[in-house]
């Protein structure tokens, strides 16, 4: 069974294509750079604060990690567990955490109707460790905090307060004005 659920995902998502796209890293006038200050900042031990305040920006009532503990249990036990997870944070900056050893997960597949008997009927899901996932959002909010004038505005995906249908909405109200000024280029003759 487990052979076969693996041939079928594997089929569905296919094998990764190879590309021949390179980059000239020489070449970095037209891409904006953090300053000295900012690469400092970003480079920082992290705070007390900042740690805590990414878990409990942390959603409930999501499926708890493979060890069992979901973020509540964090966001619960700050004050019991905060000294053991700023030296997590100690060890994660000087290197001494594999992070490999924690960027691991485990799917199990959720069924999407009763009576499931089908894999297409089942829906995979993949328990990460909530400490990974505390150490991804402390670093990403820190990141966010630099990126909003290092990434360009039109850059619509994986930006905090930006979202993929922005592009598509700006598009289709560029035709539509196009149309009703009947320019050329709103013709789809021309």
């Amino acid at each position: 069974m487990k052979n076969y659920i693996t041939q079928f995902y594997k089929e569905l998502f296919g094998p990764s294509e190879d590309n021949h796209f390179a980059f000239v890293e020489r070449k970095i006038d037209d891409i904006p750079q953090v300053s000295q200050s900012e690469n400092e900042f970003l480079t920082a031990l992290f705070t007390e604060k900042e740690i805590r305040d990414a878990i409990f920006a942390m959603e409930h009532n999501k499926a708890p990690s493979p060890d069992g503990f979901p973020a509540e249990f964090y966001q619960q036990f700050w004050d019991v567990i905060k000294s053991d997870l700023m030296h997590m944070f100690h060890d994660l900056y000087r290197g001494d955490i594999p992070l490999f050893s924690l960027n691991f997960g485990v799917i199990t597949l959720l069924p999407k109707i009763q009576e499931a008997n089908k894999i297409q009927q089942y829906r995979p899901i993949c328990l990460l460790y909530v400490s990974l996932k505390i150490f991804t959002k402390v670093a990403t909010v820190r990141f966010n905090s630099v990126a909003d004038h290092i990434i360009s505005h039109t850059q619509t995906t994986f930006m905090q307060g930006r979202n993929i249908p922005e592009g598509v909405v700006i598009l289709h109200e560029i035709v539509h004005e196009l149309h009703r000024k009947k320019t050329k280029w709103g013709n789809p003759q021309n």
